[in-house]
């Protein structure tokens, strides 16, 4: 049973093996070159990261040495002194919410900038209660401070 020269040879087998190696290599550099990028842009995020850590545990530690462009700002004593008054922070927060709201001030002038401002005026007489989203329930009201016995 051997071929006879009136049959033509099928080109058959050769058209599906290239059209394989075409989707094999498709598929190949089409899932390759996106994720060679993403695992570039995943390493640039990591040294973003790394650089970011770094940066806060050197101004936490500016902080807890306190020195440093905020040196002036004792937090300890800040929070010894909410406390002789006999509240928590969270206490005072709610105690007085008027302070929740304070504009920024800048560190190098010890001033209010002009535009933080116009952003925080209330106007004359408003309390901070009517500056509240329409819906929004209250905030609850702080208990009385403690006392030391």
């Amino acid at each position: 049973m051997s071929r006879t020269t009136a049959e033509a040879p099928s080109h058959f087998p050769h058209w599906v093996a290239l059209g394989s190696l075409a989707f094999v290599l498709w598929t190949y550099f089409g899932n390759t070159v996106p994720a060679l990028q993403e695992q570039a842009d995943l390493r640039n995020y990591a040294t973003d990261l790394q650089s970011l850590k770094a940066r806060y545990d050197a101004l936490i530690q500016e902080a807890r040495l306190g020195v440093g462009p905020n040196a002036h700002y004792d937090l300890q004593a800040l929070l010894v002194a909410i406390d002789q008054k006999g509240f928590t922070p969270l206490e005072l927060a709610l105690h007085h919410p008027e302070l929740q709201s304070l504009p920024p001030v800048d560190d190098d002038t010890g001033e209010t900038p002009e535009s933080a401002q116009q952003e925080f005026a209330r106007p004359e007489g408003a309390r901070p209660e009517a500056a509240r989203p329409e819906g929004t329930a209250p905030l609850p009201t702080a208990p009385p401070p403690r006392t030391s016995r």
